[in-house]
């Protein structure tokens, strides 16, 4: 009964629900341990509980254990008893506004409570404190953090590899009942119930031989084929291969669909044109080439900058067109903060202006670059990544990408070419429709003041980010085939563009405007005082400095505007605040 997905994800709810009274935790401590931390959403089990609706949880978990009478595990598939009672005191979940959580509204605030699972009654939630949680918070690799985890030795551990331990079973067990293939019960957990890595994939990360010892230690029945495997997964001869725990299979090709592309596959192949730390040029064929970031959260800094520079040489002297993309689990994370913290506590303010001046030569480089470029992000893509995009010739996102501007967060000015090219593009869009500049450069200066992220690629259109000419892509496993595609169609009559020397500056009287409203909005509480010293600073440079309005101004102009203003803001002890705050807690801090 039941998808695969809801197979396997049914069973590790519930499972974490019995192990949840087993261990005597507390339910905000059991989705601190099923989130992130072990490769899973963060949403985790009681969170998805109440997405999903305590009721429909009910009946599922009901049907299934009505239908399962073979199953080895079917007393898992039995309801904790406060299931039912909150089913019988409306307490549904999302649905019903109180479920496992609530949100309890008071004056000014919300007051998130938790349930408790004996008493029925809302508490405040206490902070999920355990060392193996500690020790993965800033693993930014899923197979890495799940290896931490289970690698600790704390009540929060011993919970995480039991009831782990029994659904990756489960999901061996169910090959090949529920599924032809491994890689249909991974694909169904990662793409209907969001995990990191399915089933299978973990038990890679985790060792199968390694994994197997452990199960045996806690005397707990291997199944008899997991026993003979020691890989489910492997590359021979540039082709993916799986292999299925099933008495006598042999490894079998997994082919890509159409349109698909795996970078593992052709660095499998053949190496990189160019590699370092952060970043590589993989020929994707055709004579197209792709920049691939692998840094940590596949941030920017100087060795992926000086990538970048050197595959777009590379591509113009052997290539025809440049994809800028990657298979990691975001697109990138924007500018590594933690060069510019180190930079600004020894005062080189010297090497920032550098590093400033290096990412707009790569921003710049994108764009007049002598062949196509087009930029394929997905899920986050902030900062200076953004600037990225916004500099290729063409965009194609994937559908959930989470795009924005968010330097003033830690109080600088987006200074890749950022600032430059969305004033550029509010010139230029005014100029062509006849029209007043003013509404057009307004929604660039909200965008990068209120630091806008897009909720997804289609939103981007809306905040002038994409443009007519990019497309979106619904599936990530195509989002490079499409990128592909996209810069062989651009590379059959291409020029790049022309600098602009000619930009009408919107001039001091509309930054002047500006100014007046951050004053209302300080004087409204809405933004602090140096809230407002930041914006006054973006918007001198979205308007070309401090000229007359209609005053010609360059691009060059407008990029060392940009410089102008990040070293200024670097200079302030409140920039430097907000940089330290966001690397020790992950948060923005508006002081």
């Amino acid at each position: 009964p039941n998808f695969v997905g809801n197979r396997i994800g049914l069973f590790a709810l519930l499972r974490a629900m019995h192990g949840m009274d087993e261990h005597g935790l507390m339910i905000e401590e059991v989705d601190a341990l099923c989130g992130k931390a072990t490769c899973r959403p963060r949403s985790a089990v009681f969170r998805t509980a109440d997405m999903v609706g305590i009721d429909t949880l009910v009946k599922v978990a009901n049907h299934s254990f009505r239908a399962l009478t073979g199953d080895e595990q079917r007393s898992t598939f039995e309801l904790p008893g406060y299931l039912s009672t909150m089913v019988e005191k409306g307490l549904l979940g999302d649905k019903s506004e109180s479920g496992f959580y609530r949100r309890l509204k008071g004056e000014g605030r919300a007051e998130r409570q938790v349930l408790d699972c004996v008493s029925l009654n809302y508490r405040s939630p206490v902070k999920a404190d355990f060392p193996c949680l500690a020790a993965a918070r800033k693993i930014d690799d899923p197979g890495e953090r799940l290896r931490t985890v289970l690698g600790c030795d704390d009540p929060g551990a011993r919970f995480a590899w039991t009831t782990l331990r029994d659904t990756l079973l489960y999901a061996v067990n169910r090959i090949p009942e529920i599924a032809e293939g491994i890689e249909q019960v991974d694909r169904a957990m990662r793409w209907g119930f969001n995990w990191e890595l399915g089933p299978f994939e973990m038990l890679e990360a985790i060792g199968v031989q390694r994994f197997i010892r452990r199960v045996e230690e806690d005397g707990v029945e291997v199944p008899a084929p997991l026993r003979e495997i020691d890989q489910f997964y492997r590359i021979a001869n540039g082709q993916k291969e799986a292999l299925d725990p099933i008495p006598g299979a042999a490894y079998r090709r997994l082919p890509l669909a159409a349109g698909e592309i795996d970078l593992a596959l052709l660095s499998s192949v053949s190496p990189p044109l160019a590699t370092n730390r952060e970043a590589s040029l993989v020929d994707l064929g055709d004579g197209v080439f792709c920049l691939e970031f692998h840094s940590k959260m596949n941030s920017i800094g100087p060795d992926l900058l000086e990538m970048l520079l050197k595959a777009v040489r590379t591509t113009e002297e052997q290539g025809i067109a440049l994809v800028i993309g990657n298979q990691g689990q975001v697109f990138s994370a924007g500018a590594n903060l933690g060069v510019l913290a180190m930079a600004l506590a020894a005062q080189k303010f010297d090497k920032v202006d550098q590093v400033v001046r290096l990412f707009q030569k790569a921003s710049m480089a994108l764009k007049y670059a002598r062949i196509p470029v087009v930029a394929a992000p997905f899920n986050l893509t902030l900062g200076g990544a953004c600037e990225f995009c916004l500099h290729a010739d063409a965009i194609v996102a994937y559908a959930e990408t989470y795009m924005g501007l968010v330097e003033v967060g830690v109080g600088i000015l987006p200074a890749g070419g950022g600032c430059k090219e969305l004033s550029l593009r509010a010139i230029l869009e005014a100029e062509r429709l006849g029209a007043d500049v003013s509404p057009y450069l307004y929604q660039t200066f909200e965008n990068i003041g209120m630091a806008r992220v897009s909720t997804s690629a289609e939103e981007l259109f809306g905040l002038g980010y994409l443009r007519h000419g990019d497309s979106i892509t619904m599936s990530r496993a195509r989002l490079l085939g499409d990128a592909k595609q996209k810069a062989l169609a651009l590379a059959v009559n291409y020029r790049p563009p022309i600098p602009r020397t000619d930009l009408k500056a919107p001039g001091h009287s509309l930054s002047a405007s500006m100014s007046s409203r951050l004053w209302n909005l300080q004087q409204g509480g809405f933004i602090s005082g140096y809230d407002r010293v930041i914006g006054n600073t973006i918007a001198s440079v979205l308007c070309g400095g401090d000229v007359a309005s209609g005053t010609p101004v360059s691009e060059e102009r407008l990029l060392e505007l940009e410089r102008e203003g990040f070293l200024s803001l670097v200079g302030n002890p409140e920039t430097a605040q907000r940089i330290e705050h966001m690397l020790k807690t992950g948060k923005p801090l508006r002081n």
